[in-house]
């Protein structure tokens, strides 16, 4: 009997109240797999457990998994991000397993999909992934960082209106080409065009702008037109700022 038959017969019995979670360190804990679980990791990363070590196979695993049945979970999805861009495991993976794929060799699949993630060539030089495990064990590997670039952009259609009054400051400004980016202190990112600046002073002001200067603006939501960053509109310099930003 193959190692992912017979794990997947022995975890027929556990109990349905048990999360997926410990289901999935089950499974790689009766593969053979050596795991390590830090509460502080978790708690800020995500990481519910780390794959430190595979049965009779000498390549250096440092992988990172979190599990979860919630589908496109901005919160959950940024949080876990930051396990990847800080280094805090080499490389790190994202699951979302339907609940109702279990019965059908839902967690053997997502244990082959990080076996593939950590040896398939395809994906050595990604420290990041998502897989998304269907209700029929169908599956595929989903970019992390577009699907939140997208799921931010959705959600700023949920909490704005178009032509909401926003602050925020100018980080960047290119002029060559005429545009920059806007950063609120939440840290949401948007895009300006000049043509959407409306202030004479501003208007001004940019094309002698300076890489790391911080320019404070009032802003209007103009939507997100399915670009990567949504726009910012009636962009003008707060009307209480002292004189030429001083």
């Amino acid at each position: 009997m193959a190692i992912g038959e017979e794990v997947t017969k022995q975890l027929s019995t556990t109990r349905p109240d048990t999360d997926l979670t410990e289901q999935l360190q089950a499974f790689f804990e009766r593969a053979g797999a050596e795991l390590e679980s830090d509460p502080n990791f978790h708690q800020r990363y995500l990481l519910d457990f780390t794959v430190t070590r595979l049965e009779d196979v000498h390549a250096h695993v440092n992988l990172g998994v979190h599990v979860t049945g919630a589908l496109d979970d901005l919160e959950q999805q940024e949080t876990f991000l930051q396990a990847a861009r800080r280094g805090i495991v080499l490389k790190a993976v994202y699951i979302e397993l339907a609940d109702a794929s279990l019965s059908s060799g839902g967690l053997l699949v997502a244990f082959g999909a990080c076996l593939a993630f950590l040896f398939d060539r395809r994906y050595t030089q990604l420290k990041a992934t998502g897989i998304r495990i269907q209700e029929d064990c169908s599956f595929h590997f989903f970019d992390l960082e577009e699907n939140v670039e997208r799921l931010q952009r959705m959600s700023f259609d949920d909490e704005f209106d178009i032509g909401e009054d926003l602050e925020g400051r100018v980080i960047a400004y290119f002029t060559d080409k005429g545009f920059g980016f806007i950063q609120t202190d939440e840290e949401r990112k948007f895009f300006f065009h000049i043509a959407n600046v409306v202030d004479d002073e501003l208007r001004a002001r940019l094309p002698a702008y300076v890489p790391g200067e911080i320019i404070p603006v009032d802003f209007q939501y103009g939507g997100n037109d399915g670009k990567k960053y949504p726009k910012a509109i009636n962009v003008s310099l707060p009307e209480d700022l002292p004189t030429n930003g001083r």
